[in-house]
């Protein structure tokens, strides 16, 4: 065993990360939480929506969104262009984390790993941040062909307004999608010092994302029928 370039445990820990992200992401997609919250009140934003003369509120809402999502896309690349660098400067991270207490021995092998590891992650990310805009960019072309709100009250106007509406969730779930591989990727960030460190921040990743979606005060907020 002592003589494989990559040990066990990096491997263990390796398959922990994998199943510990599918599992919470098939979860969420399972229970509603924040999200779920959410999309109802893009919902409504959008039955409002046709009785508004004025929908530049509306567009600088589908333009907000599009801009947040651009900024992580653009963070992503520029994290790979990182990454990439760290390819080529194995003794000079190696000896940084070294410095870490309990921290392992890297090898070439391992350091290429662990690299492509969250390089794999912010291609994820990247793919998701894309989409995400793409969906929200529709929406904004659906917010245009709706008509003004005297020639709105029509079953295809209110079936727009509704696919916006849906079309706009979409591109908030893949932006969450993003965001959790960010997320994750940090949890990664302790595999650089032992595989240890990694699953336990995986299962620290795991437990803020938990509570975030189903147990925070934002959850509770949209979720109350009154607010005291």
């Amino acid at each position: 065993m002592d003589s494989l370039p990559v040990t066990i445990l990096d491997l263990i820990a390796l398959s922990w990360f994998v199943l510990c992200w599918l599992t919470y992401s098939f979860w969420e997609n399972k229970k509603p939480g924040l999200a779920h919250d959410v999309n109802l009140r893009r919902e409504q934003w959008a039955k409002n929506m046709l009785l508004r003369d004025n929908r530049i509120l509306d567009i600088q809402a589908i333009t907000a969104l599009i801009r947040n999502v651009t900024f992580f896309a653009s963070t992503s690349i520029l994290i790979l262009a990182g990454l990439v660098a760290v390819l080529g400067a194995y003794e000079d991270v190696a000896k940084m984390f070294a410095y870490f207490p309990f921290a392992q021995d890297i090898n070439p092998e391992t350091m290429a790993l662990k690299t492509f590891t969250l390089m794999a992650i912010f291609v994820f990310a990247f793919f998701k941040f894309g989409w995400s805009i793409k969906q929200h960019s529709i929406s904004a072309v659906i917010l245009a062909a709706i008509p003004n709100p005297g020639d709105a009250n029509t079953p295809e106007a209110r079936m727009d307004a509704l696919r916006m509406a849906r079309l706009s969730g979409l591109g908030a779930k893949h932006f969450n999608d993003g965001i959790r591989g960010f997320y994750f990727a940090l949890a990664a960030l302790g595999w650089f010092i032992n595989a240890w460190v990694f699953m336990a921040a995986v299962v620290w990743v795991v437990i803020v994302l938990y509570r975030r979606e189903y147990h925070s005060h934002a959850h509770y907020l949209l979720a109350c029928e009154s607010i005291k």
